[in-house]
């Protein structure tokens, strides 16, 4: 499974997105933050892990039907997010604030702090549904994993180790918060108001970083 280490950088671009990290924060700060912050964690990974699931039965499925098939889903989906990471590097820095404005937080954050539990679950799903950068690298990885020729059952832990690894900027603060130290609390604060104020910069920085390291890979293949 010499293949399967690429999913390492997959997961470090899922662990920064900066909404969701701004979303769960928010929760975590709320009245009922508690009991709302799991469920909005638990439905953002789960819907990681399905994700990632369906590229992994993808590819295995091509693999199957045609020798190589796996590969080949793989190459396609390197190129798609070469591609579309480098647009959305693009997008992401002419969209940015102009200098001395300040960034418009996002509709939905007022209405956190009355947040219950089964509306942050739906959060979560929407977060995980709606992210532009999360899906792609989750088929992707799926693929990856689906195209190594596990046995389904390996191949499904593979693939939920990789959902929750992705997840871990939810899910570290989710357990932090828990201990409802003070310290704790006025650091989410601060960590809040910077995503929030240094998103574009950030999810700039970052698409450009995945876009690279797509290209790499697909030279790799290519060339291999």
């Amino acid at each position: 499974m010499p293949a399967l280490h690429t999913l390492i950088p997959m997961a470090v671009g899922m662990l920064i997105s900066p909404l969701p990290i701004v979303a769960i924060i928010a929760i975590l700060l709320s009245a009922r933050g508690r009991s709302a912050a799991p469920a909005y964690a638990a439905s953002f990974t789960l819907l990681a892990f399905v994700f990632t699931g369906l590229g992994a039965v993808s590819a295995a499925g091509a693999s199957e039907a045609n020798s190589g098939g796996g590969k080949v889903a793989v190459l396609i989906l390197t190129i798609l997010l070469t591609v579309g990471f480098t647009v959305l590097a693009l997008t992401s820095w002419v969209s940015r604030p102009k200098a001395g404005a300040a960034p418009e937080p996002p509709a939905w954050l007022a209405a956190v702090d009355s947040i219950t539990p089964a509306r942050a679950a739906g959060l979560g799903l929407l977060m995980a549904v709606t992210n532009s950068k999360n899906i792609p690298l989750e088929l992707k990885a799926g693929s990856v994993i689906g195209a190594a020729h596990d046995n389904p059952a390996v191949a499904a832990m593979i693939c939920l180790l990789f959902a929750v690894a992705g997840s871990l900027a939810i899910i570290l603060p989710t357990l932090l918060a828990s201990s409802g130290s003070p310290a704790v609390t006025r650091a989410l604060a601060r960590l809040k108001s910077d995503m929030i104020t240094h998103n574009a910069v950030i999810m700039t920085v970052l698409f450009a970083i995945l876009a690279a390291n797509e290209a790499a890979h697909l030279v790799h293949q290519l060339t291999a």
